[in-house]
């Protein structure tokens, strides 16, 4: 049955793991062998020959190693051969290591810069170790090392560069680590010191790997033929193993009887620092596993290793035999090497995934040598797998190797590792839909409804899935499960999820309500993805720990938050009112950036002042500024008018009016009144708005106020630049006269031209300013007489009989007021007839002084006049024999040809009798044909016809004679006679600099006449 017959069958996921068990070491070892490959060849790994001839006749490959793309060889005449793959099949490097004649190579280590070379020998019974940098042409023998037999070598990748090798662990076949450091300029070891040896166990130091797992701790994993230690430490190399001197610490595995050469293989991640797993090749099997590096998690040094089991080669004793030669690791598969295949077995389930046979030319029997002909080798850099078969190398290549990964992590019930290795969208619906049977299996409804959310297959079906949580009564798993299934729609898919998420914001709803009329609420489990799944759950979907409404309402604004272009508006509205919950109404509002219905709510329940940021915020239509007004202005009238006056970009003053109007009445409220006196006052002032209707909401607050000084100060000041006022006077003076402003009524009557009644008014209360009014008429000296005359009239008539003599004294002081306006002579007839004229005695003195100096002015100018008069006379005397000389060689104003010669034909009529020059008292000489065409250019067409004709007729005229015949209607007349009617019209001034010339300049350039043609020129 396959793995989706399993889950359609709903039984495979509700069982455990199966296939290994706890060994007596607690070991996770497999109860079966390895299987035979799979039958259906879906090759993921394959041999490419990439070099045929290794060791270029330098004896036989018996060494191999790779780092940084590059593969170096040593052969069994001592021959180091280094290959740069991409430079083609020619050694980069041929060096000879040893001539001796018994030698044996034990081993190649380089390390994963591809700079350091440690190359172990064996000559006869000695044993040598070599060093050689990649810039040098020639190796160096460790003299330090003489003797000791090297078996492996450890390279630290945090402590080493290009210039040295850090500190290394050398391991040797008599069990002990060696430290040794290395610098290319010294070109000797700078260190080399034991500084482990095995106390209860002399076995061969097989492998030896050490990391820096963080600042100032390292881990060392070391192997023999039957343990596998850990060590782990701060420090140096020297100041760690020195804790591990003592045979009672177990940091170690031990496997029984090994192999002879147990080897250790780590796996790296291309580019990572880190190895991120191990294998151990051993008689039992294969023991691998993985590394985690939190040293914060760890209590014991074998705590570095997790997720590690042996894994048997095979239960026929028969076939145990044949063990593998040498093991690779790749991301997920472990690479075993035999003699005639390589097996590639998966890490996560332990089941070989593909073989690749080795050909019989590459096949070479078991035997001693073997191990030798035979090897694979690890490029950490480059994360590629090199075969040395023979004298040939080839590249183990990898096509796409998390191919089907999901469905082996899914059979282990590792969901997560599962989904992260999901291409498809049919294999994370089939991982999320195992997982979630499994939930549902162990009660976890609500995790179970967030993996089913998910889900994008027809099946399950919606209902069904709603229908199983609503059978196990599980409202939370019911929420989550909606708000999963409508995140996970998608744009096509609007309609869907507008009916899942107000299914949703019913649940909300009522769960809200049931918390506040039972006095505690269930937990909300919809979240936002990501978050966890809430308290824990019983057996029937119940959830521990109940939150308050307040939580549920945070729940509750959270959903319509994240789902504000989702629901529907009118059904939400519908909802959240049908509910009662007007503050979560506004808020939805909030979310949907519906800044009127928000405002509104707030005005509905006195909030004006919160209201104010809400219509400051960026993009609120002004418009909310004008509908909101009235009530904002009632509620809270000082922040509103702070808010209009600061808004950006500025309010429209006249849309705020119909807000202002109502504060211009008498029962207002004064706070009202004194904001809106307040803004308009800005408007006025700042804004410098002339708007009628501004000036006159102004003109009606100020009315309203106490004081009348402020309102004499707008009446004098609001005025255009031609001294108009910018309110209306008429309705300014109906109400100063309502709030019985006096002074501005005589203000606004002076306004209205109506001095009369504006004296008359201030003569009621203020006699100063009754004579005040009576001057301001300055350019109409009969009303203002008859102003003073009014005043006069009231001091007269104010005064009984009896108190005569006041009155003449006042009206004395009020003559010498009007400053000559009015004389005694006009006052007189205001007093009874009976009024001794002796009283007046002074104002007539006064008036009859003011009368002879006016008698002797007037003289004073008669005689000037006269003066005048005989000058002009004599002037004009004198013009009647003035004479002028004229040179006729001077050019003409007009046509700058001289005057004594023809004018040109293009100037006009000419010949006959037309006089042939005018000069001008300015100097400008004209021919008369040509002064006549300048004249014509600018006169009325009545002068220009006239100009014609004159021309006309005294050009027909023959030479000599002196009468000109009859033309047209106009009867025959004398040369002199046309000669003076065309002066007339011509000569009377000169064009240039006479009053036709000024009476042209505001002439407008194209006449009435041209306008078609003007604009028959516009683009």
């Amino acid at each position: 049955m396959s793995l989706l017959e399993d889950w359609e069958a709903g039984s495979s996921f509700h069982e455990p793991a199966q296939g290994f068990t706890i060994d007596e070491e607690g070991l996770a070892v497999s109860n079966d062998p390895l299987p035979p490959a799979p039958s259906v060849d879906q090759s993921i790994f394959g041999l490419h020959t990439t070099e045929r001839q290794l060791s270029r006749g330098k004896g036989q490959a018996v060494a191999l190693a790779a780092a940084e793309g590059c593969v170096t060889v040593v052969t069994s005449r001592a021959y180091l051969l280094r290959y740069d793959l991409q430079q083609g099949p020619t050694p980069v490097l041929e060096l000879e290591l040893s001539r001796h004649t018994d030698v044996v190579v034990r081993g190649l280590w380089v390390s994963q810069s591809g700079e350091h070379t440690v190359v172990a020998l064996q000559l006869g019974s000695a044993h040598e170790t070599h060093y050689m940098h990649a810039s040098w042409k020639k190796n160096k023998v460790m003299s330090k090392l003489k003797g000791v037999a090297i078996s492996c070598v450890g390279w630290n990748k945090q402590t080493q560069s290009d210039t040295t090798t850090g500190d290394v662990l050398l391991g040797s076949l008599a069990g002990a680590l060696h430290e040794v450091i290395v610098d290319e300029k010294d070109k000797k070891e700078k260190v080399a010191r034991r500084v482990f040896q095995l106390q209860d166990s002399k076995d061969p130091i097989s492998s030896v790997y050490q990391h820096q797992a963080s600042p100032g701790h390292r881990m060392v994993l070391m192997a023999t033929s039957k343990r596998l230690y850990v060590f782990s430490g701060k420090g140096g190399l020297e100041t760690m193993f020195a804790m591990y001197t003592s045979p009672d610490i177990n940091n170690y595995i031990e496997l029984g009887a090994g192999v002879s050469s147990a080897p250790l293989q780590l796996y790296y991640q291309p580019g990572a620092d880190k190895p991120e797993a191990f294998a151990w090749l051993t008689q039992p099997g294969i023991y691998y596993g993985s590394f985690n590096w939190d040293t914060s998690q760890h209590k014991r040094e074998l705590d570095h290793l997790t997720h590690h089991r042996l894994l048997p080669y095979s239960s026929s004793r028969t076939e145990a035999a044949v063990l593998p030669l040498a093991v690779a690791l790749s991301q997920f598969y472990l690479l075993l090497l035999f003699p005639t295949k390589v097996q590639c077995i998966n890490r996560v389930n332990g089941q070989v995934r593909q073989e690749l046979t080795l050909t019989p030319s590459r096949t070479l029997s078991v035997g001693p040598q073997t191990a030798e002909t035979l090897a694979l080798a690890s490029d950490d850099a480059e994360g590629t797998v090199y075969l040395m078969a023979g004298d040939s190398l080839q590249e183990v290549t990898v096509q796409d190797e998390s191919r089907g990964m999901w469905l082996i992590y899914l059979d282990q019930q590792d969901y997560k590792s599962a989904f992260r290795h999901c291409k498809s969208q049919v294999e994370r619906d089939t991982v999320n839909s195992a997982e979630a049977e499994a939930c549902f299996g162990d009660g976890k409804y609500v995790e179970a409804a967030h993996l089913m959310g998910r889900v994008t297959a027809a099946v399950p079906a919606f209902e069904e899935v709603v229908l199983r949580f609503v059978e196990v009564n599980s409202p939370q798993a019911l929420q989550a499960f909606l708000q999963t299934k409508m995140d996970s729609l998608g744009q096509e898919d609007k309609a869907q999820a507008t009916m899942v998420g107000t299914w949703l914001l019913e649940l909300y709803l009522d769960q809200l309500n049931r918390s506040l009329l039972e006095g505690k609420g269930h937990t909300s489990e919809l979240e936002v993805k990501g978050q966890t799944n809430g308290p824990s759950e019983g057996a029937n979907g119940d959830v521990k720990g109940q939150p308050a409404p307040d939580q549920l309402t945070q729940d509750l604004r959270a959903f319509l938050k994240r789902n504000v272009n989702v629901l529907d508006v009118n059904v939400t509205v519908s909802l959240l009112a049908g509910y009662g919950r007007l503050d979560d109404l506004m808020e939805y509002a909030t979310y949907r950036k519906d800044w009127e219905a928000v405002v509104e709510h707030l005005m509905q329940r006195g909030e004006a002042e919160r209201a104010l940021p809400v219509l400051r915020r960026p993009g609120v239509s002004q418009e909310l500024w004008y509908k909101f007004a009235p009530t904002l202005m009632l509620l809270a009238p000082r922040p509103t008018v702070d808010a209009w006056m600061t808004a950006q970009p500025p309010l429209d003053p006249p849309r705020l009016l119909p807000a202002l109007l109502r504060f211009a009445e008498a029962d207002a409220p004064s706070e009202c009144q004194a904001q809106a006196l307040r803004f308009v006052e800005f408007c006025i002032h700042h804004l410098e708005n002339d708007d009628p209707a501004i000036h006159h909401l102004a003109a009606a607050l100020y009315c309203l106020e106490e004081e009348e000084a402020p309102l004499l100060q707008y009446l004098a000041n609001s005025r255009d630049l031609l001294g108009k006022p910018l309110y209306d006077p008429q309705t300014a003076l109906r109400l100063a006269r309502q709030r019985n402003k006096l002074q501005a009524c005589v203000q606004l009557l002076c306004d209205l031209n109506l001095y009369e009644d504006a004296v008359v008014l201030a003569l009621s209360f203020d006699m100063a300013l009754a004579s005040a009014t009576a001057n301001r008429p300055e350019e109409e000296p009969a009303l203002k007489r008859n102003l003073w005359l009014t005043i006069a009239r009231h001091i007269v008539h104010q005064h009984p009989s009896q108190d005569q003599e006041v009155a003449i004294k006042q009206v004395n002081e009020f003559l010498r007021e009007s400053e000559g306006v009015i004389k005694i002579e006009d006052v007189l007839p205001l007093f009874p007839d009976f009024v001794k004229i002796d009283n007046f005695k002074d104002a007539i003195c006064q008036s009859l002084e003011d009368y002879n100096k006016q008698i002797d002015q007037l003289k004073t100018e008669m005689e000037d006049a006269t003066r005048i008069a005989d000058a002009l006379r004599k002037d004009m005397a004198a013009l009647e024999h003035r004479a002028a000389t004229l040179d006729l060689s001077e050019g003409c104003a007009r046509c700058r040809v001289a005057v004594g010669e023809p004018p040109p034909a293009t100037a006009g009529i000419s010949g006959g009798a037309v006089p042939p020059f005018y000069l001008f008292p300015s100097g400008n000489a004209f021919h008369g044909t040509c002064l006549a065409s300048e004249v014509m250019q600018l006169a009325p067409p009545p002068q220009q016809q006239r100009i014609h004709t004159l021309l006309t007729r005294l050009s027909q005229v023959l030479e000599g004679s002196s009468q000109a015949p009859a033309h047209s209607s106009e009867p025959a007349a004398t040369v002199v006679d046309l000669r003076h009617s065309l002066e007339q019209e011509i000569a009377l001034e000169d064009p240039y600099c006479g009053e036709i010339a000024v009476r042209n300049i505001s002439k407008p350039f194209i006449s009435p006449d041209e306008v078609l043609e003007m604009s028959s020129w516009e683009l």
